[in-house]
């Protein structure tokens, strides 16, 4: 619910959607929406997020994958400039809260996202740190999707965690949803059939409570798969 609260205030602003009381704020108050992107040339840049990549923002644009900064708050003197997943390995918040002591880093990688006509498909997009470990790293992040209620079809906002194998030579971004199906086989074999296998019997039980109250719980099956595999 934390984690909610702090993206919807983060992503309307970053929406360029005006409100009487973000107007009144001043100009020092604004640090806020101050980010450092590590450009993939190496460059760094350092602005205020004018339009974000954010769901919420990309009603007419692809999700988590371009935005805009400006050099300062106001920006009257210049048009903010443009950046896309692309071009950038990570952004970084500048200013830190009691919620996120570590601040928040959104970094852009290869997602999966298979099709028909290409299983291993991937598309490069921002996805937001929700945990490092030893040997991967969980990520969250939110799309629009329709929801059928009744005859009534509504778009509605959704979460998704993925983790990131810290031994994937591309970087690839797995959603938790995909890493018991075939897309493991080549480079994983066993993960299928291991995290298909996490959440059952007396142990499972305990997993299952695990994961309700942790959101990276990717960690945790992998670092046992490794650990069983490493065992054989």
């Amino acid at each position: 619910m934390k984690r909610f609260m702090l993206f919807a205030a983060l992503s309307l602003v970053a929406s360029g959607v005006d409100f009487p009381e973000a107007a009144a704020k001043k100009t020092q108050d604004q640090e806020y929406r101050r980010v450092v992107v590590t450009l993939t040339s190496g460059d760094r840049v350092e602005g205020y997020v004018h339009r974000g990549w954010h769901a919420e923002s990309s009603m007419f644009k692809k999700e988590n994958y371009s935005f805009k900064l400006t050099e300062t708050p106001d920006a009257k003197e210049k048009e903010p400039v443009k950046y896309t997943a692309e071009e950038v390995e990570s952004v970084e918040y500048v200013e830190k809260t009691e919620g996120n002591p570590d601040g928040i880093r959104w970094e852009a990688h290869p997602l999966a996202a298979p099709s028909i006509a290409d299983r291993y498909r991937t598309l490069r997009r921002l996805v937001c740190v929700n945990k490092e470990g030893e040997n991967a790293t969980a990520y969250w992040w939110k799309i629009w999707t329709f929801e059928q209620t009744g005859n009534i079809q509504r778009r509605v906002l959704k979460t998704m965690y993925g983790v990131r194998f810290h031994d994937d030579p591309e970087g690839i971004v797995y959603p938790y949803m995909f890493v018991n199906t075939v897309l493991m086989d080549k480079q994983y074999p066993g993960l299928k059939e291991f995290c298909k296998k996490w959440f059952k019997g007396p142990e499972g039980k305990v997993h299952k409570k695990e994961a309700k109250q942790n959101d990276a719980w990717m960690l945790d099956m992998y670092d046992a798969y490794l650990a069983q595999k490493k065992e054989q």
